[in-house]
This record gives structure tokens, C-alpha cells and sequence, in this order.
């Protein structure tokens, strides 16, 4: 029995050895795992990223599964702007392991960066809801819910921070927050959090000032930067304490200030674009211009500085430099009404109609249905696809809207002349030169239908002042020669042939090079 039980003992002790050695084995590779981690995570960090990418790869590839770096895959990803992939990545992870907060969090900032508002919400609600006190998702959360109109919202997810982890930046989101439900009662103990700030919290503090003047809290605000002014003010606290003096309507130390603050950090973009929007309201154009440009230049692109340097630059009747800046204004956002609009506008200012195109006068119209401009680039749409019906609709509805719009008078009259309505269409001819004698289009117009109805001499008039105001028409021209053919002025007659046929050539030779573009490589023939 000794013996036996001495047996079973030793039996006992080893059959837990295979165990023992599969913990070992993974603690090991965990062990392992840890500085291959941190040391791709270092790779990435200072920006080494093919060394990254590629010991990522080597993992992946024994390890197709291996979250964590499927998971610094993603992020780099990000780094590398190849967002889509970081997405696919993230999501990856989460089919692997759907508890995982970090990958929630990647995909949250991820969608926050490319503006996906919805997206971004619902992967921080996520992530809050397995970890509901997280500081960094309920932040964000905040600010997305701020952002969105959400102001219950964003305080709820403020309040689920505990108090003493949360950042001094939620200050000037919850006063912001409050005054959007008519909580002002609540932001006097924000002020007081302010003010405990330390000065390298400066920054909050500004921020702040600004939501209360937003809000019309002027003497408040005013109250407040006195009591954070440092010893030397810098560009910002100079920039902010220059709007609250013109909220105070001190327009003199506005503009002073304005100056000091440029003058500190003259490469600012928001002092510059305040400076701009100061120097337009006291119709300073050319200096507002001038701050504008040099806005751009920091930040270009900027759909505030386009629209503002388009309205200026029409203004001033700088109409091609505004056509520029409404085009990269559209081009960037052509989904945006106001762009829509301000386009449209100087496309019809400038009367480049060849450039107006179907989606934007049809966006335009949707939007402000009972804007003459509006209806007159559509009409311009629907006459040059031979919609004339339609384009009678929409340019008798812009005269109504705008009875003084002599452009929409002309077209209307062109549609009556391609019905063969010529009587209808040099009434309404004679109507917009007699308002408008320099409209070289209803001139030259107007000379061609008096000429096929016999009226040689009134011909004759029209289009010798047509001729005045476009002498680059070749068809002024040909139709003049016509003319003077016709009063037996031989000479002249075959001046303005001569000249149609070289205008004419220049155009046909530049149709041709637009259309077959020489080669960089194809060199000229000796002449």
C-alpha cells in the first residue's frame, strides 16, 4: 500500500508538467510581445513609419489575428492619411475583440478628424458605455454634441468626467453650453474656475472671454480680462482684448490694438482675418484686402477668407480676381448654398455664362427659388441646351423678380428672334438700349434683325456702336460689311471683311490649339 501510494504521489506530480509549460510558453510570448509593442509604437511615434509598417507586416503575417497590431496597423494608417484602411483596420479589431476601448477610441478620433460627425458619436457612445467615466471619449463626446446643437447633451457627458480629472478646456464648452439653454445662472461659478487658473492656463481663460462676448456678456468679459492680464501681454491676450473693446464700441483702440496684436504675430491667421473683417466694416477695402490676402496665404483654402475676398473684390469692381476666389470658394464646397450663390452671382456679374453649369443654377434655384440671378442662370442653362420654354419660364420669372436686369430683357428677346418673333424681339431690343445704350450685345443684336427687316440706316447705327463697345466680335464686323455693302460703301465694306476674316482666323486658330494641344516634344517647322 506504501509502495502504491508513493506511485499515485509521483503520478500526481507529474501530470500538471504539460501545463506548466504552456504557462511558461505564452507568459513568454507575452513577455516577448511587450517590447516588440513599444518599440514599433516608438517607431511610429518619431515618425519612422516603413520601419513600423514593415515589422508590422512580419507580425501579421505569422499572426494574421494579433490584435494589438492590427491595432497599431490602424494608426499608423492614420499617419500615413490612408484612412479608409485605417478604418477597415480598426473595425477588424473590434470583430476580434468587440471589448476593445482602445480601438473604439481610434475610430472615434478617426471619423472626428474627417468631420463624420454621426459616426464619431456613436463610436464614443460606444466606448462609454464600457467605460463610462473615460475622460478622453466623454470630452470628445462633449465637443461633438456641442458642435451638433446638442447642449444636454454635451454637459451630460461633461458631468460624467469626475470633477477633479477634468481639463480646464471644458470651461468655455460648458459656459457656451449653458447659454444655449438658457442656463446663464450657471456660468458665474465657471467665472470663478477662470480665474483660479494658472497663467499657463492663459489660453482657457481667452477662449472664455470670447464665449461671453459672444453671448453679449461685454462688461463681464471686460471685467475678466482686466482681472488676467499679465504683467506683458502677448499677440493673444492683445487680439482678444481688441474685440472686447469694439464690443464696447471703442473703434479707435480697436484699431490700435489690432495693429499691436498684428505687429506681435503678424503671421496670425485669425488676428489677420479680424483685421480684415475691421478694416471692411470701416469700408477700409483695400487694407481689408490686403489683411485678407495675407490670411490666405497662412491658411489657404479657407472657405471665410474666399467668401470675404470675393464680396470685396466685387466691392471694388475687381470682378475677375473675385470671379478667382468664388471659383476656389465653390470648388472647395459645392454643396454650400452661400458658395452656390456668390459663384453664380459673379459668373453673372462678369458674364462668363459659359462657365455657369447645370448643377449650380439648378442648386441655386432650389435654394432661393424667388432669386431673379438665380433664375437667370438657370435660364442661361435651359437657352444654351435649347430648352426654350423652360428658359422663357425662368427669365420672365427673374424680370419680375428684378424689372431692371436688362441681361435677362436681352436673352428673352434672343429667344423670340430663334422663334422667328422679330418684331417681338427688336421691340424688346430697342427697350434695353434705350436704358442701357453701352449693352454691345442687344446693339449688335438689334443691328442684325433691323438689317434682315430692311431698316439699313437704323442697322447701320447699331452696330457701328456695338462696334465701338466689342470691336473683338468677328461678326460685328461681318454684319457692318454687310451694311456698307448695302449704302454702296465699297471701301468700307471691305475693311470690315478683312477684319472679320482675321478675327475669325484667330479664333479657328485657337480652337484648334486648345483642341489638339502641341506636344512639349514636337518642335515647329523651319519657315
Amino acid at each position: 500500500m506504501v509502495v502504491s501510494r508513493a506511485v499515485k504521489r509521483r503520478g500526481k506530480v507529474r501530470r500538471p508538467a504539460p501545463l506548466v509549460v504552456v504557462v511558461f510558453v505564452l507568459a513568454s510570448i507575452v513577455i516577448a510581445e511587450v517590447p516588440t509593442k513599444t518599440r514599433i509604437v516608438d517607431l511610429i511615434r518619431h515618425d519612422r513609419l516603413p520601419a513600423a509598417e514593415q515589422q508590422l507586416w512580419d507580425i501579421l503575417s505569422a499572426h494574421p489575428d494579433e490584435v494589438w497590431a492590427l491595432e497599431l496597423m490602424g494608426k499608423l494608417r492614420v499617419r500615413q492619411k490612408r484612412d479608409a484602411e485605417a478604418e477597415a483596420l480598426f473595425h477588424r479589431v473590434l470583430e476580434i475583440d468587440p471589448s476593445s476601448v482602445e480601438a473604439q477610441r481610434s475610430l472615434g478620433a478617426l471619423y472626428q478628424s474627417e468631420g463624420k460627425a454621426a459616426e464619431a458619436v456613436a463610436a464614443y457612445a460606444t466606448m462609454v458605455n464600457m467605460a463610462p467615466h473615460d475622460r478622453d471619449a466623454n470630452l470628445a463626446l462633449a465637443t461633438l454634441y456641442e458642435q451638433t446643437g446638442k447642449y444636454q447633451e454635451s454637459v451630460a457627458a461633461v458631468e460624467r468626467i469626475p470633477v477633479t480629472s477634468r481639463p480646464p478646456d471644458v470651461l468655455p464648452l460648458l459656459a457656451h453650453d449653458y447659454f444655449e439653454l438658457a442656463q446663464p445662472n450657471k456660468v458665474p461659478s465657471l467665472i470663478l474656475e477662470v480665474l483660479r487658473l494658472p497663467p499657463a492656463r492663459r489660453g482657457t481663460a481667452l477662449d472664455f472671454v470670447a464665449v461671453l462676448l459672444h453671448n453679449g456678456y461685454v462688461q463681464d468679459a471686460s471685467k475678466l480680462m482686466e482681472a488676467i492680464r499679465p504683467a506683458k501681454p502677448d499677440a493673444g491676450y492683445v487680439h482678444v482684448l481688441a474685440r472686447v473693446r469694439e464690443a464696447e464700441g471703442r473703434r479707435a483702440e480697436t484699431r490700435q490694438l489690432l495693429a499691436e496684436a498684428l505687429r506681435m504675430q503678424p503671421k496670425s491667421f485669425d488676428i489677420l482675418f479680424d483685421s480684415g473683417r475691421f478694416a471692411a466694416e470701416e469700408n477700409r477695402w483695400k487694407d481689408s484686402l490686403e489683411l485678407l490676402k495675407r490670411a490666405d496665404a497662412v491658411k489657404p483654402d479657407n472657405p471665410a477668407v474666399l467668401m470675404k475676398l470675393a464680396v470685396e473684390y466685387t466691392q471694388i469692381g475687381e470682378l475677375e480676381r473675385a470671379r478667382v476666389a468664388s471659383k476656389r470658394l465653390y470648388d472647395l464646397e459645392p454643396d454650400n448654398p452661400n458658395a452656390q450663390y456668390v459663384y453664380g452671382r459673379i459668373l453673372q456679374e462678369t458674364k462668363r455664362f459659359q462657365e455657369i453649369v447645370d448643377p449650380l443654377a439648378r442648386k441655386m434655384v432650389a435654394e432661393r427659388p424667388n432669386d431673379p440671378h438665380a433664375l437667370f442662370l438657370l435660364g442661361m442653362i435651359d437657352y444654351d441646351e435649347g430648352n426654350n420654354a423652360e428658359s422663357r419660364r425662368e427669365f420672365t420669372r427673374s424680370l419680375q423678380f428684378d424689372p431692371t436686369n436688362n441681361d435677362t430683357r436681352y436673352y428673352l428677346a434672343m429667344l423670340d428672334e430663334r422663334l422667328g418673333n422679330f418684331d417681338a424681339a427688336r421691340k424688346s431690343l430697342e427697350e434695353v438700349v434705350k436704358t442701357d445704350p453701352n449693352h454691345a450685345g442687344a446693339q449688335q443684336e438689334l443691328g442684325v434683325i433691323r438689317l434682315r427687316q430692311g431698316d439699313i440706316a437704323g442697322a447701320r447705327t447699331a452696330l457701328e456702336i456695338a462696334l465701338k463697345l466689342r470691336p473683338d466680335i468677328p461678326q460685328t464686323h461681318y454684319q457692318l460689311g454687310l451694311v456698307y455693302a448695302r449704302l454702296g460703301m465699297t471701301d468700307q465694306a471691305k475693311t470690315q471683311t478683312e477684319i472679320y476674316q482675321e478675327l475669325n482666323q484667330a479664333v479657328n486658330d485657337k480652337l484648334k490649339r486648345d483642341m489638339y494641344p502641341q506636344s512639349p516634344n514636337t518642335k515647329s517647322a523651319p519657315q
